[in-house]
Parts: C-alpha cells; sequence; structure tokens
C-alpha cells in the first residue's frame, strides 16, 4: 500500500511555507495536548453532576487516552532513534483522531441545532411577531458563526494532519539514509541504540513490563506500516 500521488503532492514542505516542519510539529503537537487534556475536565463533569451522554462521555475518554501518545511523541521529539517510533505512532493517531474528530463535529453541530430549534418551537407559540423575527435573525447569524468556525477549524486540523505526514515521511527518509550509509553519530550507531532498548523493553518484567512491551509494539508497526506506505 502505498500513498497516493495527489496526497504526496500536498504535502507541504515548511509549516505555513516559512517555518521548519519540526518547528511546525512541535507546534501542532503541543496545541493537540492542551486540547485533549480538556478530556480530563470533560470526565469530571460525571462527579460534579453535568449532563453527559455516551457519545460525549467516549469522546472525551479518547481524548485521555490519546494524551500520552502526543505527549510521548513531543518529548522524544529530539531523541534519535526513539523519536521515529515515537512519531510514527502520533501519526497514525491523529490521522485517525481528525478522522474521529470530523464526525464528533458534525454530531455536536446536529445536537446543538437540534437543542436550538426544540427551544426556538417551545418558545414560538407565547411569542410575538417581532421577537420571533428577532429570534430568527439571531438564529441565523449563530449558524454563520458556527458553520464558519467549524469549517476554519476543520481546514486547520487536515493542514496539521498533512504537516505531520510530511515531517513522518522525512523522518523516515532520513532514517533509510542513515542505515544505507551506516551513518554513525556520536561514536555509535543509531542501529546499536535501537537494539539496545529493544533488549531492554524485551527483558522488562510485570504489569509496566508488558505494558511497555505492547506499546513499544505498536510504535514498530506503525513505523514499518508508514515506511510502506511512503515508499
Amino acid at each position: 500500500m502505498t500513498l497516493p500521488t495527489y496526497v504526496n503532492h500536498l504535502l507541504p514542505l515548511k509549516f505555513l511555507g516559512v517555518i521548519p516542519l519540526f518547528i511546525g510539529v512541535e507546534v501542532i503537537l503541543g496545541i493537540t495536548i492542551l486540547n485533549k487534556a480538556s478530556g480530563v475536565y470533560g470526565i469530571l463533569s460525571l462527579f460534579t453532576g453535568h449532563p453527559i451522554n455516551f457519545w460525549q462521555w467516549l469522546y472525551n475518554s479518547l481524548a485521555i487516552i490519546t494524551l500520552p501518545v502526543y505527549v510521548s511523541a513531543l518529548i522524544n521529539l529530539k531523541t534519535k532513534p526513539r523519536n521515529l517510533r515515537k512519531i510514527s505512532l502520533a501519526t497514525i493517531v491523529y490521522v485517525l483522531d481528525t478522522f474521529i474528530g470530523s464526525l464528533y463535529t458534525l454530531y455536536f453541530i446536529y445536537f446543538w441545532f437540534s437543542s436550538e430549534e426544540g427551544s426556538i418551537k417551545s418558545t414560538g407559540a407565547d411569542s410575538s411577531s417581532s421577537t420571533l423575527s428577532s429570534q430568527s435573525a439571531s438564529a441565523a447569524r449563530e449558524l454563520f458563526i458556527t458553520l464558519g468556525t467549524t469549517i476554519s477549524v476543520t481546514f486547520i486540523r487536515l493542514y496539521f494532519t498533512l504537516v505531520i505526514l510530511s515531517f513522518a515521511k522525512a523522518l523516515l527518509k532520513q532514517n533509510r539514509m542513515e542505515t544505507r550509509y551506516n551513518d554513525v553519530q556520536n561514536g555509535t550507531s543509531s542501529r546499536s541504540l535501537e537494539q539496545e532498548e529493544e533488549d531492554e523493553v524485551a527483558n522488562a518484567t510485570g504489569y509496566f513490563g508488558e505494558f511497555r512491551k505492547a506499546i513499544f509494539d505498536l510504535e514498530v508497526r506503525s513505523k514499518e506500516y508508514l515506511d510502506d506506505l511512503f515508499n
């Protein structure tokens, strides 16, 4: 499986046209981490008595689950060869997150407008024509602002996705070149460092050790999948 040609053409070489992708990914991960941290407050609403339905609870739960992936990717962004695996996993999670987030955006828009429509209908019978006209104008203004904001945020999120994909592609290409020419950094090859970490994870014991093995396996599979996708 390879990335479609038209998607390759869409991948930016610079963040916002002038900023290196590395800095762009740092900014994107930072924004995403702050955004996902809000999921904690969403879950806390269960304990404060604030009404929350199943889909809202699921969305906030997914935010908490994906948060460590983004944090780990940001922390290890400069750490070779660990950054390649971390970014690979974060890239796949971000793409899936963008898709799921888009579906939830449509759901929340529908939920919001359904609530607004019900509110207008409930007060419509007791309202004068001038009041109804004012409510109609207000609803149209809210519709314009909501749709405009939603479309803008969606396009920004899609652009961020392309930036992360482009950075992951560049990182994988660099790794292939280093492997091919056996590039040695600081007296130790990247391959030996990767092998040392792999051995360390393989020898880990206990529940935390099993968790590390599972995450390591996901990272390796993500790297292999993206490597195959970009080749």
